[in-house]
């Protein structure tokens, strides 16, 4: 696999037409075509369901998202240590991030972080936790956002509390609680239930349990997949309900239904995380800006 066939992919995925994602890395339509075209001919699977209006990913392009995600990360990590080493590259700010906070939360915090810190450069990579926090201890991200840390990784890294999140109900379309309101916790308590993967999402399982334990009952879960994208569409093939934060469902999410919880609902707590002794200016700024907008965006 070559870089830029991994970027052109992670491109096409993230905008969802090849014309737009073409646009966006600056290479023709048929350039890019043909050079996702060539990924899957060496991988030997489509990546792809080529509708008439959006790229749906298969089984194979979900698998490989994050993993191609991570592969750009590193990289593009490697070259900005080197250009800043031993070459003449200005600091470089390496973020790692969740995509879902990516437009709303570091857009405008980076915006204002470089108005701050003239020649500062900025690289955000979205990341899945568990590569997130390898990328911490290794020193290859200042900082990370991340949500619900477990104990052992508060004690080992600086963490700041940005917001609280609720989270909702996610149900197939067509569900006998889809067309709710809002519905109590306790009433999935029969349903299978699909979460996120404990290896790449840290704590998620015993997350769900303690939500299932507060409603009296435990989740039978019975698939885990490695990101929120993949989850909703287990969810949207009919194999089970979960949970997700509100603020994900801004998320394609074609046949799966976010339906209110009453209360008690469970949170997520929006975290930055960066090195205990890891003190630049530029991300006492960047703790600053992130808690401010944090605020704007709590809805607990």
């Amino acid at each position: 696999m070559e870089l830029h066939q991994l970027r052109y992919f992670v491109a096409a995925a993230e905008v969802g037409t090849i014309s737009h994602a073409a646009r966006r890395e600056h290479v023709t339509q048929p350039a890019m075509s043909r050079q996702i075209a060539r990924l899957e001919r060496q991988l030997g699977t489509p990546l792809f369901v080529r509708g008439r209006q959006r790229l749906q990913l298969t089984d194979a392009g979900r698998f490989l998202l994050p993993r191609a995600r991570q592969l750009l990360c590193d990289a593009a990590t490697s070259e900005q240590q080197l250009r800043e080493r031993f070459g003449r590259g200005k600091r470089t700010l390496r973020l790692g991030c969740l995509g879902t906070f990516l437009d709303d939360l570091l857009a405008p915090v980076v915006r204002e972080l470089k108005q701050r810190h003239r020649g500062l450069a900025v690289a955000l990579f979205e990341l899945l936790p568990q590569a997130q926090l390898e990328r911490l201890a290794a020193r290859e991200l200042d900082a990370a956002i991340l949500a619900n840390l477990d104990p052992e990784h508060r004690e080992r890294f600086d963490v700041e509390r940005l917001s609280r999140h609720r989270f909702a109900a996610v149900v197939p379309e067509g569900h006998r609680l889809a067309a709710a309101a809002s519905v109590a916790l306790r009433e999935l308590a029969d349903e299978d239930w699909v979460s996120l993967s404990d290896a790449v999402f840290p704590g998620r399982r015993a997350f769900v349990h303690a939500a299932g334990a507060a409603a009296g009952f435990v989740p039978r879960i019975v698939a885990e997949p490695d990101s929120l994208p993949a989850m909703l569409g287990a969810i949207a093939s009919g194999q089970g309900v979960g949970i997700a934060p509100r603020h994900s469902e801004k998320l394609s999410h074609r046949g799966a239904v976010f339906v209110a919880l009453r209360a008690p609902v469970p949170q997520v707590e929006l975290l930055l995380v960066r090195p205990r002794d890891e003190r630049a200016p530029e991300l006492d700024t960047l703790a600053e800006l992130l808690v401010a907008a944090g605020k704007r965006l709590a809805d607990a």
